[in-house]
């Protein structure tokens, strides 16, 4: 349908939002990776609120599926006008924080976010699975020895090749793909997931090599 002024969403009670999200309405939280990190509702999917948002968000939602999200008065309108300029306009509601579903009485999961040093000893013990998230072109440009390239748009359908047996560490960039890919994880059922959000910026600039396949 065309629309021709961005459509008011939808404030969920928190006994609204239990009941979507009891149903399986997928939902997005747009807050910033380290809020995210902090405390998250289970089966969230982190997609920051930033220039990249409509852009992550085509690749884990469907036209046709109604979603959730978490995100602040403030966003809603930006947020709004980027889901819409691609089509995704089939919002159900939206909570403004993680409070609802911490006045349930449920709990948050937190984010494994790691240190250069604790990556470090990691991978120096070298008894870990390292999953690359980046792009293809980004990974064989330069990538950290050892580490797998699975992209995050992929992860979901890739998951058989992580190693659950396993110390799975993520990285990519600077971090924002690994909250993203953290979070499917986490939403998938993987546990040992730790997130090296320092990412190839911060090994690189610590003067650590990298391989290139180029």
């Amino acid at each position: 349908p065309l629309l021709t002024e961005v459509p008011k969403l939808k404030k969920l009670s928190k006994e609204e939002f239990k009941a979507a999200y009891d149903k399986g309405i997928k939902l997005i939280d747009a807050r910033n990776k380290v809020d995210f990190a902090n405390g998250f509702i289970p089966g969230s999917i982190n997609i920051q609120g930033n220039n990249a948002f409509a852009t992550w968000a085509g690749w884990f939602l469907k036209y046709d599926e109604p979603f959730m999200l978490v995100a602040t008065q403030a966003q809603l309108e930006d947020l709004t006008r980027k889901l819409m300029r691609i089509g995704l306009d089939n919002v159900y509601g939206f909570i403004e924080d993680v409070s609802p579903w911490v006045a349930l009485g449920n709990t948050l999961e937190k984010g494994n976010v790691i240190s250069f040093d604790e990556f470090q000893n990691l991978y120096k013990n070298n008894n870990i699975q390292l999953v690359d998230v980046r792009g293809e072109s980004e990974y064989k440009a330069g990538h950290i020895k050892g580490a797998e390239n699975i992209f995050v748009g992929t992860l979901a359908e890739n998951l058989n090749k992580l190693n659950k047996d396993k110390q799975i560490v993520i990285q990519c960039q600077s971090g924002d793909r690994t909250a993203i890919a953290y979070s499917l994880l986490a939403k998938h059922g993987f546990k040992n997931v730790k997130n090296y959000s320092g990412g190839m910026n911060e090994w690189v600039n610590t003067g650590n090599p990298v391989v290139s396949e180029n």
